[in-house]
């Protein structure tokens, strides 16, 4: 299915010379100013200066297993992260870390906003080395250009029709409630008047869309990525 989530490259190329302009006088940073869609996380889009490893996230979606995002999803403050991120209950995500150190990211602040459009939007900086940045000192100066940025984003957008895929089908979704619930897939059959093999194969195609081998894992993931709220 073609990508048409933000995906005009004159607008992207807008937005990327205002992240740019932004950043110009400070040394060494990598930045990131991303766009998914909170009810289909598998739309994406990441405005960068690191193409070399945010173009790999993309590919493998890695922002299924990213903590980042994960904690994102559940705060509207800023946050510091690091390689050792492990997430409430224990749920340990780390692994993405082994690979995106090669490319210089392992530590950074993170600016979530969540938008009026069901969009998570993040401003994450990420420092190679001694960027000069002062977060404590420009904290609000950095939300504000967040701010400023995402609503020029979907105001130069607004004219584009922003293909919503359903990421989980209704049907999917109902199910992996009642397997979460801790219904057996037989229960789950007699709740929802289906066959059993209807209810295996349609949590067979919710771990394939979530890159697990599990319904345990598809029920964790789905409910850190918040796929489940209503």
């Amino acid at each position: 299915m073609k990508d048409t989530y933000y995906n005009d490259t004159r607008i992207n190329l807008l937005i990327q010379n205002e992240l740019n302009a932004f950043f110009e006088d400070y040394k060494g940073v990598i930045y990131a100013y991303a766009i998914m869609n909170k009810k289909d996380p598998s739309q994406m889009r990441i405005i960068n200066n690191n193409p070399e490893w945010f173009d790999i996230y993309l590919e493998r979606k890695y922002q299924f297993i990213d903590p980042v995002i994960i904690q994102s999803l559940r705060c509207v403050e800023d946050f510091f992260w690091e390689n050792n991120v492990i997430l409430s209950g224990g749920y340990n995500l780390t692994r993405i870390f082994n690979e995106s150190f090669q490319y210089n990211i392992f530590q950074g602040q993170t600016f979530p906003l969540h938008d009026y459009l069901n969009n998570l939007a993040l401003l994450s900086i990420i420092s190679q080395k001694d960027s000069g940045i002062d977060m404590e000192k420009n904290r609000s100066e950095i939300v504000s250009f967040l701010i400023k940025l995402h609503q020029k984003t979907l105001n130069l957008y607004s004219q584009h029709h922003q293909k919503k895929n359903v990421f989980l089908s209704p049907r999917e979704r109902q199910i992996l409630k009642w397997v979460g619930a801790g219904k057996t897939y037989a229960e789950v059959a007699v709740i929802l008047s289906i066959a059993e093999r209807t209810v295996k194969f349609h949590m067979g195609n919710v771990m394939k869309k979530l890159g697990v081998n599990n319904a345990t894992h598809a029920v964790k993931l789905g409910t850190e990525l918040r796929l489940l709220d209503n």
